[in-house]
Protein backbone atom coordinates (compact mmCIF):
# COMPACT_ATOMS: atom_id res chain seq x y z
CA UNK A 1 0.00 0.00 0.00
CA UNK A 2 1.24 3.26 -0.78
CA UNK A 3 0.41 7.12 0.21
CA UNK A 4 0.71 10.04 -2.17
CA UNK A 5 3.09 13.05 -1.58
CA UNK A 6 1.98 15.08 0.97
CA UNK A 7 -0.54 17.86 -0.79
CA UNK A 8 -1.80 15.31 -3.07
CA UNK A 9 -5.58 14.57 -2.93
CA UNK A 10 -7.09 11.88 -1.20
CA UNK A 11 -9.96 11.05 -1.91
CA UNK A 12 -11.93 7.97 -3.41
CA UNK A 13 -14.06 5.14 -3.21
CA UNK A 14 -13.81 2.32 -0.51
CA UNK A 15 -14.14 -0.75 -2.76
CA UNK A 16 -14.19 -4.12 -0.64
CA UNK A 17 -14.09 -2.37 3.38
CA UNK A 18 -13.40 -5.53 5.55
CA UNK A 19 -16.32 -7.04 6.76
CA UNK A 20 -15.68 -6.51 10.43
CA UNK A 21 -15.29 -3.11 10.45
CA UNK A 22 -17.40 -1.10 12.83
CA UNK A 23 -16.30 2.74 11.71
CA UNK A 24 -16.33 3.88 8.31
CA UNK A 25 -13.01 2.82 6.79
CA UNK A 26 -10.82 5.09 4.92
CA UNK A 27 -9.76 3.59 1.33
CA UNK A 28 -6.19 1.71 1.37
CA UNK A 29 -4.06 4.15 0.15
CA UNK A 30 -2.67 1.55 -2.98
CA UNK A 31 -5.97 3.26 -4.54
CA UNK A 32 -4.83 6.59 -4.52
CA UNK A 33 -2.99 8.21 -7.42
CA UNK A 34 0.74 8.07 -6.07
CA UNK A 35 3.40 10.72 -8.43
CA UNK A 36 6.07 8.75 -7.12
CA UNK A 37 4.12 5.43 -8.18
CA UNK A 38 3.39 6.46 -11.60
CA UNK A 39 6.01 7.99 -13.00
CA UNK A 40 9.97 6.87 -12.57
CA UNK A 41 11.00 7.58 -8.85
CA UNK A 42 13.60 10.12 -8.21
CA UNK A 43 15.21 8.49 -5.27
CA UNK A 44 18.11 5.79 -6.38
CA UNK A 45 16.75 2.47 -5.67
CA UNK A 46 19.67 1.60 -3.49
CA UNK A 47 19.36 4.04 -1.00
CA UNK A 48 17.78 3.58 2.44
CA UNK A 49 17.03 5.47 5.64
CA UNK A 50 16.78 4.37 8.94
CA UNK A 51 14.17 5.52 11.93
CA UNK A 52 14.18 5.07 15.75
CA UNK A 53 11.26 5.93 17.64
CA UNK A 54 10.85 6.40 21.20
CA UNK A 55 11.62 8.66 23.93
CA UNK A 56 14.21 6.51 25.35
CA UNK A 57 16.32 6.79 22.70
CA UNK A 58 15.73 10.70 22.69
CA UNK A 59 16.73 10.73 26.88
CA UNK A 60 20.02 8.71 26.47
CA UNK A 61 18.15 6.13 28.07
CA UNK A 62 19.63 3.10 26.07
CA UNK A 63 21.76 2.73 22.97
CA UNK A 64 20.08 2.85 19.68
CA UNK A 65 22.39 -0.58 18.64
CA UNK A 66 19.46 -1.40 16.69
CA UNK A 67 20.72 2.11 14.01
CA UNK A 68 23.85 0.28 14.29
CA UNK A 69 22.80 -3.29 13.04
CA UNK A 70 20.52 -1.73 10.72
CA UNK A 71 23.56 0.15 9.56
CA UNK A 72 25.98 -2.25 8.69
CA UNK A 73 23.42 -4.99 7.51
CA UNK A 74 21.83 -2.44 4.93
CA UNK A 75 25.57 -1.42 3.46
CA UNK A 76 26.81 -5.13 3.16
CA UNK A 77 23.10 -5.91 1.39
CA UNK A 78 24.55 -3.12 -1.46
CA UNK A 79 22.46 -0.14 -0.13
CA UNK A 80 23.19 3.24 0.91
CA UNK A 81 22.32 4.79 4.33
CA UNK A 82 21.01 8.36 3.27
CA UNK A 83 20.09 9.15 6.78
CA UNK A 84 19.32 7.77 10.04
CA UNK A 85 16.89 9.74 12.03
CA UNK A 86 15.67 9.36 15.84
CA UNK A 87 12.26 10.89 17.09
CA UNK A 88 9.96 11.11 19.66
CA UNK A 89 6.94 9.17 20.74
CA UNK A 90 4.45 11.71 19.55
CA UNK A 91 2.06 11.20 16.15
CA UNK A 92 3.09 14.12 14.72
CA UNK A 93 6.88 13.99 14.82
CA UNK A 94 6.47 10.50 13.55
CA UNK A 95 3.73 10.61 10.87
CA UNK A 96 6.22 13.68 9.32
CA UNK A 97 9.52 11.81 9.90
CA UNK A 98 8.24 8.79 7.82
CA UNK A 99 6.30 10.86 5.14
CA UNK A 100 10.01 12.83 4.66
CA UNK A 101 12.08 9.50 4.69
CA UNK A 102 10.32 7.34 1.97
CA UNK A 103 10.78 10.87 -0.28
CA UNK A 104 14.05 10.24 0.14
CA UNK A 105 15.10 6.82 0.13
CA UNK A 106 14.10 3.54 -1.47
CA UNK A 107 13.80 1.58 1.00
CA UNK A 108 13.34 2.71 5.02
CA UNK A 109 13.71 0.73 8.18
CA UNK A 110 11.57 2.01 11.25
CA UNK A 111 12.04 0.41 14.71
CA UNK A 112 9.59 0.72 18.01
CA UNK A 113 6.56 1.67 19.19
CA UNK A 114 5.16 -1.66 19.02
CA UNK A 115 4.35 -2.45 22.62
CA UNK A 116 1.62 -2.75 24.62
CA UNK A 117 1.08 1.00 26.32
CA UNK A 118 -0.38 3.99 25.33
CA UNK A 119 3.05 5.42 24.13
CA UNK A 120 3.44 2.89 21.50
CA UNK A 121 2.31 4.52 18.71
CA UNK A 122 3.75 3.20 15.57
CA UNK A 123 0.33 1.19 14.46
CA UNK A 124 -1.94 4.04 14.80
CA UNK A 125 0.27 6.46 13.19
CA UNK A 126 0.68 4.95 10.26
CA UNK A 127 -3.05 3.87 10.15
CA UNK A 128 -3.77 6.86 9.93
CA UNK A 129 -1.36 8.03 7.33
CA UNK A 130 -3.23 4.87 4.83
CA UNK A 131 -6.33 5.81 5.86
CA UNK A 132 -6.96 2.33 7.02
CA UNK A 133 -7.62 0.15 10.12
CA UNK A 134 -5.66 -2.31 11.97
CA UNK A 135 -6.53 -6.00 12.66
CA UNK A 136 -4.77 -8.85 14.91
CA UNK A 137 -2.25 -10.85 12.75
CA UNK A 138 -3.45 -14.34 13.45
CA UNK A 139 -0.87 -16.40 13.44
CA UNK A 140 0.51 -13.94 15.91
CA UNK A 141 -2.07 -13.78 18.15
CA UNK A 142 -2.31 -17.37 18.34
CA UNK A 143 1.64 -17.65 19.45
CA UNK A 144 1.07 -14.91 22.02
CA UNK A 145 -1.90 -16.91 23.54
CA UNK A 146 -0.13 -19.76 23.53
CA UNK A 147 3.05 -18.23 25.25
CA UNK A 148 0.96 -16.91 27.92
CA UNK A 149 -1.16 -20.20 28.78
CA UNK A 150 2.26 -21.87 28.71
CA UNK A 151 3.67 -19.27 31.42
CA UNK A 152 0.60 -18.84 33.45
CA UNK A 153 0.17 -14.95 32.05
CA UNK A 154 -3.05 -13.43 32.21
CA UNK A 155 -3.96 -11.66 28.90
CA UNK A 156 -4.65 -8.22 29.54
CA UNK A 157 -6.66 -6.23 26.61
CA UNK A 158 -3.38 -4.16 26.27
CA UNK A 159 -1.70 -6.99 24.78
CA UNK A 160 -3.76 -7.36 21.65
CA UNK A 161 -2.13 -3.69 20.63
CA UNK A 162 1.14 -5.93 20.66
CA UNK A 163 -0.23 -8.04 17.34
CA UNK A 164 -1.96 -5.37 15.39
CA UNK A 165 -0.85 -4.70 11.97
CA UNK A 166 -2.35 -2.19 9.38
CA UNK A 167 -4.78 -3.60 7.29
CA UNK A 168 -3.27 -4.55 3.67
CA UNK A 169 0.31 -4.48 5.40
CA UNK A 170 2.66 -7.61 4.91
CA UNK A 171 3.23 -8.88 7.97
CA UNK A 172 6.27 -10.27 9.55
CA UNK A 173 5.93 -12.77 12.10
CA UNK A 174 8.07 -12.17 15.02
CA UNK A 175 9.92 -15.83 16.18
CA UNK A 176 11.70 -14.24 19.28
CA UNK A 177 8.65 -12.17 20.52
CA UNK A 178 5.30 -11.33 20.31
CA UNK A 179 5.08 -8.10 18.06
CA UNK A 180 5.29 -8.77 14.71
CA UNK A 181 6.74 -6.25 12.22
CA UNK A 182 5.60 -4.94 9.07
CA UNK A 183 5.72 -3.17 5.57
CA UNK A 184 3.74 -1.55 3.90
CA UNK A 185 4.69 1.64 1.34
CA UNK A 186 4.67 5.12 1.79
CA UNK A 187 5.06 7.50 -1.66
CA UNK A 188 6.00 4.28 -3.69
CA UNK A 189 8.63 3.03 -1.66
CA UNK A 190 8.44 0.19 1.14
CA UNK A 191 8.73 1.38 4.89
CA UNK A 192 9.57 -1.70 7.30
CA UNK A 193 8.46 -1.38 10.82
CA UNK A 194 10.16 -3.58 13.09
CA UNK A 195 10.34 -4.05 17.50
CA UNK A 196 12.45 -1.67 19.37
CA UNK A 197 13.72 -4.92 21.34
CA UNK A 198 16.76 -5.52 19.55
CA UNK A 199 17.08 -9.37 19.38
CA UNK A 200 13.34 -8.91 18.20
CA UNK A 201 14.55 -6.54 15.49
CA UNK A 202 16.98 -8.58 14.16
CA UNK A 203 15.40 -11.89 13.89
CA UNK A 204 12.97 -10.33 11.59
CA UNK A 205 15.60 -8.32 9.80
CA UNK A 206 17.31 -11.29 9.07
CA UNK A 207 14.73 -13.82 8.66
CA UNK A 208 12.12 -11.28 6.56
CA UNK A 209 13.81 -8.18 5.57
CA UNK A 210 16.86 -9.13 4.34
CA UNK A 211 15.59 -11.64 1.56
CA UNK A 212 13.43 -8.92 0.20
CA UNK A 213 16.32 -6.07 0.41
CA UNK A 214 18.11 -9.37 -1.43
CA UNK A 215 15.08 -9.61 -4.21
CA UNK A 216 14.14 -5.47 -4.52
CA UNK A 217 18.30 -4.96 -5.67
CA UNK A 218 18.27 -7.36 -7.97
CA UNK A 219 14.91 -6.63 -9.62
CA UNK A 220 16.91 -2.94 -9.84
CA UNK A 221 19.52 -4.86 -11.89
CA UNK A 222 22.19 -4.25 -8.96
CA UNK A 223 24.69 -7.44 -8.56
CA UNK A 224 25.60 -8.43 -5.41
CA UNK A 225 28.39 -7.27 -3.64
CA UNK A 226 30.78 -9.63 -2.13
CA UNK A 227 31.13 -9.17 1.91
CA UNK A 228 33.45 -10.83 4.44
CA UNK A 229 34.45 -9.60 7.92
CA UNK A 230 37.50 -11.69 9.58
CA UNK A 231 37.82 -11.20 13.32
CA UNK A 232 41.24 -10.75 14.58
CA UNK A 233 42.04 -11.64 18.53
CA UNK A 234 45.89 -11.15 19.92
CA UNK A 235 46.76 -8.38 17.47
CA UNK A 236 46.27 -4.37 17.41
CA UNK A 237 44.59 -2.38 14.63
CA UNK A 238 47.96 -1.10 13.83
CA UNK A 239 49.77 -4.02 13.13
CA UNK A 240 46.83 -5.23 11.21
CA UNK A 241 46.38 -2.19 8.89
CA UNK A 242 50.75 -2.66 8.58
CA UNK A 243 50.03 -6.17 7.56
CA UNK A 244 47.16 -5.38 4.93
CA UNK A 245 49.11 -2.95 3.01
CA UNK A 246 48.14 -2.62 -0.43
CA UNK A 247 45.71 -5.92 -0.14
CA UNK A 248 43.78 -4.28 -2.77
CA UNK A 249 46.14 -2.96 -4.93
CA UNK A 250 44.90 -4.75 -8.22
CA UNK A 251 41.15 -5.69 -7.06
CA UNK A 252 38.89 -3.55 -8.50
CA UNK A 253 35.61 -2.03 -6.86
CA UNK A 254 37.27 -3.32 -3.77
CA UNK A 255 37.42 -1.24 -0.56
CA UNK A 256 38.34 -2.56 3.31
CA UNK A 257 37.06 -1.16 6.77
CA UNK A 258 38.08 -1.74 10.23
CA UNK A 259 36.58 -1.72 13.57
CA UNK A 260 37.87 -2.51 16.89
CA UNK A 261 35.80 -3.61 19.81
CA UNK A 262 38.64 -4.57 22.19
CA UNK A 263 40.25 -7.14 22.56
CA UNK A 264 39.04 -7.79 18.94
CA UNK A 265 39.53 -6.27 16.06
CA UNK A 266 37.06 -6.67 12.90
CA UNK A 267 38.76 -6.53 8.90
CA UNK A 268 35.66 -6.17 6.58
CA UNK A 269 36.23 -6.43 2.51
CA UNK A 270 33.42 -5.35 0.31
CA UNK A 271 33.67 -5.85 -3.53
CA UNK A 272 30.78 -4.05 -5.42
CA UNK A 273 31.20 -4.68 -9.14
CA UNK A 274 29.43 -5.32 -12.28
CA UNK A 275 29.42 -9.12 -12.34
CA UNK A 276 28.38 -10.96 -8.86
CA UNK A 277 30.34 -14.19 -9.65
CA UNK A 278 33.42 -11.93 -9.81
CA UNK A 279 32.69 -10.18 -6.82
CA UNK A 280 32.87 -13.57 -5.32
CA UNK A 281 35.88 -15.16 -6.65
CA UNK A 282 37.76 -12.28 -5.95
CA UNK A 283 36.92 -12.23 -2.72
CA UNK A 284 38.22 -15.51 -2.19
CA UNK A 285 41.98 -14.66 -3.67
CA UNK A 286 41.01 -12.07 -1.00
CA UNK A 287 40.51 -14.55 1.85
CA UNK A 288 43.36 -16.33 0.43
CA UNK A 289 46.18 -13.50 1.01
CA UNK A 290 44.85 -11.87 4.13
CA UNK A 291 44.92 -15.18 6.12
CA UNK A 292 48.37 -15.82 4.81
CA UNK A 293 49.35 -12.14 6.04
CA UNK A 294 47.06 -12.25 9.63
CA UNK A 295 48.32 -15.79 10.48
CA UNK A 296 46.24 -17.41 13.64
CA UNK A 297 45.04 -14.37 14.98
CA UNK A 298 42.14 -14.91 12.69
CA UNK A 299 39.79 -17.07 14.73
CA UNK A 300 36.90 -16.54 12.67
CA UNK A 301 34.54 -14.57 10.30
CA UNK A 302 31.17 -13.14 10.02
CA UNK A 303 28.49 -14.22 12.70
CA UNK A 304 31.42 -16.02 13.81
CA UNK A 305 31.84 -14.98 17.97
CA UNK A 306 34.98 -15.78 20.24
CA UNK A 307 32.85 -18.26 22.19
CA UNK A 308 31.43 -19.94 19.58
CA UNK A 309 34.98 -20.97 17.80
CA UNK A 310 36.28 -21.39 21.66
CA UNK A 311 33.59 -23.63 21.71
CA UNK A 312 34.11 -25.36 18.27
CA UNK A 313 37.69 -26.00 19.37
CA UNK A 314 36.90 -27.99 22.55
CA UNK A 315 34.08 -29.56 21.35
CA UNK A 316 36.18 -31.36 18.34
CA UNK A 317 38.84 -32.26 20.94
CA UNK A 318 36.53 -33.88 23.64
CA UNK A 319 37.70 -31.30 26.01
CA UNK A 320 35.86 -30.20 28.86
CA UNK A 321 36.52 -27.00 30.36
CA UNK A 322 36.63 -25.71 33.63
CA UNK A 323 37.53 -22.27 35.02
CA UNK A 324 38.23 -20.18 38.65
CA UNK A 325 37.47 -16.70 38.55
CA UNK A 326 38.69 -13.82 41.00
CA UNK A 327 39.09 -10.70 39.28
CA UNK A 328 36.49 -11.28 36.61
CA UNK A 329 33.92 -12.27 38.25
CA UNK A 330 32.21 -14.83 36.26
CA UNK A 331 32.99 -12.64 32.97
CA UNK A 332 34.88 -15.92 31.30
CA UNK A 333 31.94 -18.03 32.11
CA UNK A 334 29.41 -16.03 31.13
CA UNK A 335 30.92 -15.55 27.50
CA UNK A 336 31.81 -19.71 27.18
CA UNK A 337 27.57 -20.09 27.79
CA UNK A 338 26.91 -17.16 25.74
CA UNK A 339 26.24 -19.35 22.75
CA UNK A 340 24.18 -22.42 22.86
CA UNK A 341 25.67 -25.93 23.17
CA UNK A 342 27.76 -25.29 25.76
CA UNK A 343 27.32 -27.82 28.56
CA UNK A 344 28.98 -30.39 25.40
CA UNK A 345 32.24 -29.04 27.17
CA UNK A 346 31.74 -26.54 29.52
CA UNK A 347 32.17 -28.55 33.24
CA UNK A 348 31.16 -24.93 35.62
CA UNK A 349 33.26 -22.06 37.39
CA UNK A 350 34.09 -21.67 40.52
CA UNK A 351 34.17 -17.26 41.28
CA UNK A 352 36.42 -17.25 43.79
CA UNK A 353 36.81 -13.52 44.42
CA UNK A 354 37.83 -13.80 48.39
CA UNK A 355 40.57 -15.83 50.07
CA UNK A 356 38.91 -17.71 52.05
CA UNK A 357 37.26 -19.40 48.80
CA UNK A 358 40.75 -19.69 47.30
CA UNK A 359 41.51 -21.88 50.05
CA UNK A 360 38.58 -23.65 51.61
CA UNK A 361 37.04 -24.52 48.06
CA UNK A 362 39.86 -24.52 45.61
CA UNK A 363 41.97 -25.74 48.04
CA UNK A 364 44.57 -22.75 47.54
CA UNK A 365 47.51 -23.05 50.07
CA UNK A 366 47.22 -20.31 52.25
CA UNK A 367 51.08 -20.25 52.10
CA UNK A 368 51.19 -19.52 49.09
CA UNK A 369 49.22 -16.56 49.58
CA UNK A 370 51.21 -15.48 52.41
CA UNK A 371 53.80 -15.51 50.67
CA UNK A 372 53.15 -14.88 46.93
CA UNK A 373 49.60 -12.79 47.06
CA UNK A 374 46.55 -13.84 45.96
CA UNK A 375 47.65 -12.16 42.61
CA UNK A 376 50.34 -14.43 41.81
CA UNK A 377 51.33 -17.34 39.45
CA UNK A 378 51.46 -19.85 42.44
CA UNK A 379 48.29 -19.18 43.16
CA UNK A 380 47.10 -19.20 40.05
CA UNK A 381 48.40 -22.76 39.38
CA UNK A 382 47.02 -23.81 42.42
CA UNK A 383 43.03 -22.23 41.65
CA UNK A 384 43.13 -23.83 38.41
CA UNK A 385 44.67 -27.60 39.92
CA UNK A 386 41.39 -26.56 43.16
CA UNK A 387 38.94 -26.28 39.56
CA UNK A 388 40.07 -29.10 37.95
CA UNK A 389 39.59 -31.21 41.06
CA UNK A 390 36.46 -30.52 42.31
CA UNK A 391 34.72 -30.31 38.44
CA UNK A 392 36.70 -33.69 36.70
CA UNK A 393 37.05 -31.25 33.78
CA UNK A 394 40.13 -31.97 30.99
CA UNK A 395 41.57 -28.78 31.85
CA UNK A 396 40.77 -25.95 33.97
CA UNK A 397 41.60 -22.14 33.41
CA UNK A 398 42.01 -19.49 36.62
CA UNK A 399 42.02 -15.95 36.63
CA UNK A 400 43.37 -13.76 39.14
CA UNK A 401 44.40 -10.31 39.30
CA UNK A 402 44.00 -6.01 39.86
CA UNK A 403 41.03 -4.88 38.10
CA UNK A 404 41.09 -1.13 39.61
CA UNK A 405 40.39 1.18 39.33
CA UNK A 406 43.29 2.02 41.94
CA UNK A 407 46.42 0.13 42.96
CA UNK A 408 45.54 -2.68 44.94
CA UNK A 409 47.74 -4.13 47.90
CA UNK A 410 47.20 -7.59 49.31
CA UNK A 411 47.99 -7.79 52.78
CA UNK A 412 48.51 -11.04 53.16
CA UNK A 413 51.34 -11.08 50.62
CA UNK A 414 54.23 -10.65 52.76
CA UNK A 415 56.51 -8.59 50.56
CA UNK A 416 54.40 -8.42 47.48
CA UNK A 417 54.39 -4.99 47.16
CA UNK A 418 51.66 -3.13 45.29
CA UNK A 419 50.17 -5.03 42.19
CA UNK A 420 49.78 -2.69 39.40
CA UNK A 421 46.32 -1.69 38.40
CA UNK A 422 46.15 -4.34 35.16
CA UNK A 423 48.34 -7.17 36.14
CA UNK A 424 46.50 -10.61 36.01
CA UNK A 425 47.83 -13.91 36.30
CA UNK A 426 46.59 -16.90 34.54
CA UNK A 427 46.94 -20.63 35.41
CA UNK A 428 45.97 -23.79 33.20
CA UNK A 429 45.69 -27.04 34.45
CA UNK A 430 46.13 -30.45 32.16
CA UNK A 431 46.41 -33.88 33.29
CA UNK A 432 50.02 -33.69 31.98
CA UNK A 433 51.52 -30.06 33.90
CA UNK A 434 49.97 -27.14 35.17
CA UNK A 435 51.55 -23.34 33.58
CA UNK A 436 50.72 -20.36 34.68
CA UNK A 437 51.50 -16.81 32.68
CA UNK A 438 50.97 -13.23 33.77
CA UNK A 439 49.67 -10.32 31.66
CA UNK A 440 49.82 -6.38 32.05
CA UNK A 441 46.37 -5.05 30.30
CA UNK A 442 45.45 -1.66 29.79
CA UNK A 443 42.28 0.54 30.47
CA UNK A 444 38.99 0.71 32.65
CA UNK A 445 38.16 -1.58 35.19
CA UNK A 446 35.36 -3.06 32.88
CA UNK A 447 38.23 -3.26 29.81
CA UNK A 448 40.78 -5.06 32.08
CA UNK A 449 38.23 -7.92 33.05
CA UNK A 450 37.00 -8.25 29.42
CA UNK A 451 40.46 -8.71 28.42
CA UNK A 452 41.20 -11.44 31.13
CA UNK A 453 38.24 -12.89 29.91
CA UNK A 454 39.01 -13.46 26.46
CA UNK A 455 43.02 -14.52 27.39
CA UNK A 456 41.27 -17.27 29.52
CA UNK A 457 39.46 -18.64 27.09
CA UNK A 458 41.97 -18.03 24.69
CA UNK A 459 44.33 -19.95 26.23
CA UNK A 460 41.80 -22.95 26.44
CA UNK A 461 41.34 -22.64 22.70
CA UNK A 462 45.21 -23.31 21.94
CA UNK A 463 45.66 -26.00 24.25
CA UNK A 464 42.78 -27.71 22.51
CA UNK A 465 43.95 -27.10 18.93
Amino acid sequence: MSIPPRGKGRKAAVKNPPATSSRPVRPPAARFPDALASAPSVVAPHTAAILAIGDEVLRGEITNSNATFLAERLFDAGLEVCEERVVADQAAAMRRALEELAQRAAIVVVTGGLGPTEDDRTVDVVMDLLGVQAEPHGASLEAMKKRFAAHGFEMTPNNLRQVRVPHGALALPNEAGIAPGFCVRIAGHAVYFLPGIPREMERIYLDHVAPRLRAHMAAQGVPAAAVRTWHVYGMGESHIDHRLAKLLENIPHATLHFRTDAPENHVKVVIRGPDTGKNQELLEQVDHDLRKRIGPGIYGIDGETFALVVGQSLRTAGVTLALAESCTGGEAGQMITSEPGASDFFLGSVVAYSNDVKINVLGVKAATIAESGAVSEPCAKEMAEGARRVTGAAIAVSITGVAGPAKERDPSAAGAGDKPVGTVCFGLASAKSTKAVSKLFSGDRARIRRAAAYFALDLARRHSQ
